[in-house]
């Protein structure tokens, strides 16, 4: 059997069957067969002498094949074969390779099969044209369009928990006291404390937290579920060379003396940071030492012989408890356990070698491996942290943040971010702003917040010229001074240690002993230092102000969930509803779900927010405020402002921006054989994601998805962009309204779908969206006298842009050899001669393929 497959635009298919040789063979003969062509074996029989049969269509069948789908043979029943490949003409003037079959016959004579293209003796067929730059915009703008609506908003399956999440209220919220959540919090916490501490005295045992045993996890299964979160081999965290590496753990009551809670009581100078990069969230415990209220507000109930500890946490709009156990993690192993870094330091076995080993290694807070206290037996601050690693997972997800975020964490306020050179009136923001530290706001500082953007020649001049502050470092505002000619600022470096070295640092000229006793100061590198209200606004680029909310202070908040476009210029349909009862100072805070508590599931997407409020009975393009779009607190973003009685509607908008992380699934796909760290992530996972379930019930999601599944299979396969990437970025986002007005109404507006999409609404400070806006919309508009589509009367107007005519049908030239015995000769065309000009015009609308290649080569060789 021979096969062969043609390589031309459409491919053909042909077989033929050798049978019994009847004659002598005659001269070697060739066969030109073209798409479409028959034979009988008379023909064959005339022209070869050999008796050939061709299969019983006796034609090509056409294939589909790629432009170089290379010749099949199988000759294996014939004596001999040879298979080459014959040049021929194509239609771009390039020769193609046609394959050629030679067979030999038993008179050792050759017969030479040719499979050739009939487009090489008909009329070039015009080439089809491309299509109109503006629809291959279009069609690359697709490729950002979703391939579904949505996110994944629960990670376990139902199987694994009580229930399926309940969807979020949607009837809206009236204000309650913003205490409320966390006094209900806090008598939940204090509870199941108490439960459990009646429960082990009964038994007779201490304290374990079986959902976050770090001495298991360490020395039995050693799977670091409490040290590492999820894997994500996209991201860095859980490398190997950012890995944390305590060697031993031990409870409170084995590692202290005399422990206690608080020494006396909590102050800026017990905090030292340890072993991992949550500088952000010590100096927010520095922070809160200057009102010794708010760090007793979060440390509920304590039990240090049964050993468990009682917290609460600020999250996402609401107060939740988190109770652990005392086990703590070491820098040093134990003795027993040591090895070689005993014979290291003390080489032959010494008296009394394992007492002074552990109190070297294995007593008080400098043998604690992460954060630890100045005093020798106080707990607080590792506690505290390792309470805040419980509730988000891992220690490693408290590596890097803002302080202003750790800050509404631990108390419920809310952060404004704030850069130095965008402050308007200083004497302003000294006195009503930085000069209320501790009552109404507190302050955390950051130096060079927008990164190291430009490389330095040298890192020791860097630092000398900083004098002593640490870039990407957060320290903490304490207090101010105002007096004698001078504004002063007190600042700690949650490191206890490496001061600012200019003016008013220790040992400075401006220090003497009347300076001593006003500011209560002390030198010694503890991390304290004073600096100047001038230089603290030159050097530190970056501040979180966080207000604090008294009891006299009410709260409404609602979420919902948003498909995010890549264009984000408009403000999204979805919008909230405010009405106030009665005139009021309010704080509207828009944020996003706080990935931090599921780290590793965040998914491919990061947001940042923006929102603008406006009353209903004002003009629509008017807006009473807007928020700024923050640099770094990306969290949040909040507006303060003065409401009087009425209705009110906040818009807002999501900006997604795609990362290197992996999506859900792949995740969990990678992590699938950690189950009770999975367990543990995707709890929290689902837990926040209830807040932002949509409206549409669960079948309605489904049919909406099948639909536009089967809308997406129906496409031809060359309209699919091969690159195509779709943008599917899915927000849920929440609006919190603080008021002094109890009554105050808080709601979600989601669009009528059988309505038509609201007008995009602009805002003015956008200088090329609003007035393209407005020009469309007055494009619309039909004048008096003209027919809707066309211009105004007596103009003529150009037609509208698209793509090029379609070239007339070309002519057909038949030549001697194809054409019919009884058909006359056609009688010779003249062409028009026309200038080299119009030539060039010509060649251009007609498609011409020589004037193509001519303006590409030029392009490229520019």
């Amino acid at each position: 059997m021979l096969k062969g497959i043609h390589r031309g635009q459409l491919g053909v298919e042909a077989e033929a069957y050798h049978s019994t040789l009847i004659s002598s063979p005659p001269p070697d003969s060739v066969f030109r067969l073209t798409p479409g062509e028959q034979r009988d074996r008379t023909t064959l029989q005339e022209e070869s002498g050999d008796y050939f049969s061709l299969s019983r269509s006796h034609s090509w069948g056409s294939v589909p094949v790629t432009p170089h789908a290379v010749a099949e043979q199988d000759f294996s029943d014939m004596p001999t074969r040879n298979v080459t490949r014959a040049p021929s003409p194509s239609n771009d003037g390039r020769q193609s390779m046609i394959p050629t079959q030679e067979i030999s016959t038993t008179g050792n004579k050759t017969i030479k099969i040719t499979l050739e293209d009939s487009n090489i003796h008909a009329a070039a067929t015009p080439k089809k044209p491309d299509p109109h730059p503006q629809e291959k915009l279009e069609k690359f703008w697709n490729v950002f369009e979703p391939e579904y609506l949505g996110k994944i908003t629960r990670i376990l399956p139902t199987t694994l928990i009580e229930s399926s999440p309940a969807t979020s209220k949607q009837a809206g919220d009236k204000s309650h006291r913003a205490s409320t959540s966390y006094s209900e919090a806090r008598a939940r916490c204090i509870r199941d404390v108490k439960r459990i501490v009646r429960e082990c005295r009964t038994h007779n045992k201490k304290y374990t937290d079986t959902h976050f045993d770090i001495e298991r996890d360490l020395k039995i299964t050693r799977r670091r579920d409490c040290l590492d979160g999820l894997y994500n081999t996209t991201t860095s965290t859980n490398q190997s060379s950012d890995r944390s590496r305590p060697t031993d753990v031990k409870r409170v009551c084995d590692i202290f003396e005399k422990p206690t809670f608080f020494a006396d009581d909590a102050t800026y100078d017990d905090i030292i940071q340890g072993n991992l990069g949550d500088c952000w969230l010590l100096a927010a415990f520095s922070i809160l030492t200057c009102n010794d209220k708010l760090v007793k507000d979060i440390c509920i109930i304590q039990d240090a012989d049964v050993g468990v500890y009682g917290f609460i946490f600020y999250r996402d709009g609401d107060w939740h408890q988190c109770i652990i156990d005392d086990k703590l993690y070491l820098r040093a192993p134990s003795y027993d356990e040591s090895g070689d870094v005993v014979l290291g330091m003390y080489g032959v076995q010494q008296r009394d070698q394992e007492r002074s080993y552990n109190d070297l290694f294995q007593k008080g807070s400098k043998s604690l491996y992460f954060a630890q206290c100045r005093n020798e037996n106080e707990t607080w601050v590792p506690l505290l942290e390792k309470a805040l690693a419980k509730a988000h997972g891992s220690y490693a997800a408290l590596i890097g943040g803002q302080t202003g975020e750790a800050i509404e964490d631990l108390t419920g306020g809310v952060t404004t971010e704030i850069y130095t050179t965008n402050i308007l009136n200083k004497d302003k923001f000294w006195y009503d702003e930085l000069r209320k530290i501790g009552s109404d706001f507190v302050f955390s500082a950051a130096a060079a917040s927008y990164r190291e953007w430009r490389a330095p020649h040298s890192t020791s001049v860097r630092n000398e010229r900083r004098q002593g502050i640490v870039s990407q470092h957060a320290y903490a505002i304490l207090d101010t001074f105002e007096g004698h000619g001078q504004r002063l600022v007190k600042m700690r470096n949650p490191w206890g240690s490496s001061e600012w070295t200019g003016p008013w640092s220790d040992g400075s000229k401006e220090w003497n002993s009347e300076w001593f006793e006003r500011l209560n100061h002390k030198f010694g590198d503890d991390g304290v230092f004073w600096i100047s209200y001038e230089d603290m606004l030159r050097k530190y680029k970056y501040l979180d102000r966080t207000r604090i909310f008294g009891p006299e202070w009410h709260v409404a908040q609602q979420w919902t969930s948003v498909q995010v476009p890549w264009n984000t210029t408009d403000y999204q349909q979805t919008r909230f509803q405010i009405d106030v009862p009665e005139t009021t100072d309010t704080v509207i805070v828009f944020s996003q779900l706080d990935d931090r508590y599921y780290q590793g599931l965040q998914g491919k997407y990061d947001y940042t927010l923006q929102f603008r409020i406006q009353k209903d009975d004002d003009e629509e393009d008017e807006y009473l405020a807007r928020s700024p779009k923050n640099y770094e607190l990306v969290r949040s973003n909040n507006v303060e402002i003065e409401l009087e009685k009425g209705r009110y509607t906040v818009l807002f908008k999501a900006e997604a921006r795609k990362t290197n992380r992996k999506d859900v699934e792949a995740v969990i796909r990678e992590n699938i054989w950690r189950k009770e760290k999975l367990m543990q992530i995707g709890t929290l996972y689902d837990l926040a994601h209830q807040k932002g379930q949509q409206n549409m019930s669960v079948k309605a999601k489904k049919e909406e998805n099948e639909v536009k599944e089967g809308e997406k299979k129906e496409e031809k396969d060359n309209d699919k962009d091969p690159n195509r990437d779709p943008w599917n970025a899915f927000c849920v986002a929440g609006l919190r309204v603080y008021s002094k007005q109890q009554s105050m109404g808080l709601k979600v507006l989601h669009p009528d779908q059988d309505e038509e999409p609201a007008p995009p609404v602009l805002d003015r400070d956008d200088i090329a969206k609003a007035p393209l806006q407005e020009a469309q919309h007055n494009s619309e508009q039909t004048p008096e006298g003209s027919v809707a589509g066309e211009g105004p009367a007596g103009v003529e107007h150009m037609p509208p842009p698209g793509p090029p005519p379609k070239p007339a049908e070309p002519v057909v030239v038949v030549t001697a050899a194809d054409k019919a015995p009884d058909q006359p000769e056609p009688a010779e065309e003249k062409t028009p001669e026309l200038n080299t000009e119009s030539s060039q015009v010509m060649d251009d609308l007609a498609g011409d393929k020589n004037s193509t290649k001519r303006r590409r080569s030029f392009r490229k060789d520019y």
